[in-house]
């Protein structure tokens, strides 16, 4: 793997990312542990030097400066400071030679930088002083040098780059091994995209069962693959279905052409020309449907859809088909009742509803039965259309939707197998459900729309 790939990854940057964050709240924990501790390093300096000054302050004169005495000579580190001022300010012992000015006798710790000109030892650094006054006017003064917590502040800056520096590198080091593992999978789908954009449609992108972002990516991808492999496919018998069945009416009108070029009686001419035209009709039938459902499928207007009682389309269905229904001895019956209230475009759901009943009508033999009804079930707004034909297999129900299908039940009526195309086309539009059952005998068309509250009905009249 190229190391600059590696490095432009995300999961790389992540890495990076989250190491300076880790590096910084390290930083942060280890600030805090360390300004805790000296702060209570120097509180407990404070204290104890408050209590020696104030029991100083008590003692007698020449018992003080023992004490003193001892206390500087056993300092072998030379960080420890006292002296004794008496009431003029004058040094009676000590190795500070005056008292700082900025040092009141209050018995409180102070930390103050002491000039060399102010103390006998060499060096200058920042210590910690008590003073207290004595009962005859004097002033006693204690102090320390802070090297401990100098120290203290040594061992933590050292334990925080040991802690640091190994944390950083197996920061990167991980980020680093999963960055490359993350890459490895992107090359596969890479790759197997690659193979599927060169035109293997049956290649499926590598899961590894984990559920994570990638796994659930390419199951979606899949998913779509499938979906497109599918709709190809159907294209591909789509074109060899058009092909069929144009061929057959388009050679017949070729043969009743060439007739009736041929022809020397007029009347014989005529009937082979209208016969080609009928023929030419059909094939602009088909023409027609198929541009019908996709522009049903591509329309991109804005939504029209709007809340419609079905029952009113129930009804205008019943008046326009009731003669047809009769012309064949049919028993053509509407159920609708109360208003059913769903949301759609009207003429769309229109154009669905007239070609699941002319199916139905189409289908169903002299004497049998065809419904059309507008109910409403688990407060969901229904479409039905229900006839007593020869119904539709199990095995088939899938399969009627597809255009230019057609069972083998009803290869003898006349007909292309759009119909129930088109009826799906609007469904999809619509994210309706058809649903195809049984009826036996016959078949129940239920197409299952989006339930609409009714609109504000206003009576202008009593206004």
């Amino acid at each position: 793997m190229p190391r600059f790939e590696l490095l432009r990854s995300a999961p790389f940057r992540l890495a990076m990312a989250f190491a300076i964050a880790l590096t910084v709240c390290t930083i942060l924990i280890f600030g805090f542990v360390y300004w805790q501790t000296v702060r209570l390093e120097r509180e407990r300096i404070g204290s104890y030097l408050t209590v020696e000054a104030v029991q100083a302050s008590r003692e007698p004169v020449g018992r003080l400066i023992s004490i003193l005495q001892i206390r500087l000579t056993s300092d072998l580190r030379r960080v420890s400071y006292g002296a004794l001022f008496d009431g003029s300010g004058r040094r009676l012992i000590g190795n500070i030679v005056k008292r700082p000015p900025d040092l009141p006798a209050d018995c409180r710790p102070r930390r103050l930088d002491l000039s060399p000109e102010l103390t006998d030892l060499p060096a200058s650094s920042r210590i910690m002083l008590v003073a207290c006054r004595r009962a005859d006017g004097g002033v006693v003064v204690l102090g320390k040098e802070l090297d401990e917590v100098a120290a203290l502040r040594a061992v933590i800056l050292h334990a925080a780059t040991l802690g640091l520096v190994p944390t950083v590198i197996l920061a990167l080091l991980v980020g680093a091994f999963l960055s490359s593992r993350a890459l490895r999978r992107v090359r596969l789908l890479q790759q197997t995209i690659g193979r599927i954009m060169q035109g293997d449609l049956h290649e499926r992108l590598p899961t590894h069962g984990r559920r994570d972002d990638l796994d659930q990516l390419a199951s979606r991808i899949n998913l779509m693959l499938d979906e497109i492999e599918g709709l190809i496919g159907e294209i591909r018998s789509i074109g060899d279905n058009i092909a069929h069945d144009l061929r057959t009416p388009l050679s017949a009108v070729r043969m009743k052409v060439e007739k009736a070029a041929a022809a020397s009686d007029l009347t014989v001419a005529g009937e082979a020309s209208r016969s080609a035209l009928a023929d030419l009709d059909k094939v602009f039938s088909i023409i027609t449907a198929l541009l019908r459902i996709t522009e049903i499928e591509n329309r991109c207007d804005a939504d029209t859809a709007a809340p419609i009682d079905l029952a009113s389309l129930v009804a205008e269905i019943f008046d326009l088909y009731e003669p047809l229904a009769e012309g064949k001895g049919l028993n053509f019956t509407a159920l609708y009742g109360a208003p059913v209230w769903a949301r759609a475009d009207r003429h769309l759901l229109l154009e669905a509803l007239a070609n699941l009943v002319d199916n139905a009508i189409k289908f169903t033999p002299p004497g049998g039965s065809v419904r059309v009804a507008a109910v409403s079930e688990a407060a969901l707004p229904i479409l039905r259309v229900s006839d007593t034909g020869p119904g539709i297999p199990d095995t088939e129900r899938s399969k009627v939707i597809k255009r230019f299908y057609r069972a083998d039940k009803s290869r003898h009526i006349p007909g292309h197998g759009l119909g129930l195309s088109i009826v799906a086309a609007i469904a999809r539009r619509h994210a309706f459900e058809l649903r195809i059952s049984q009826s036996k005998p016959g078949t129940i068309i239920d197409l299952v729309c989006q339930q609409s509250d009714a609109p504000l009905q206003v009576d202008i009249a009593s206004q």
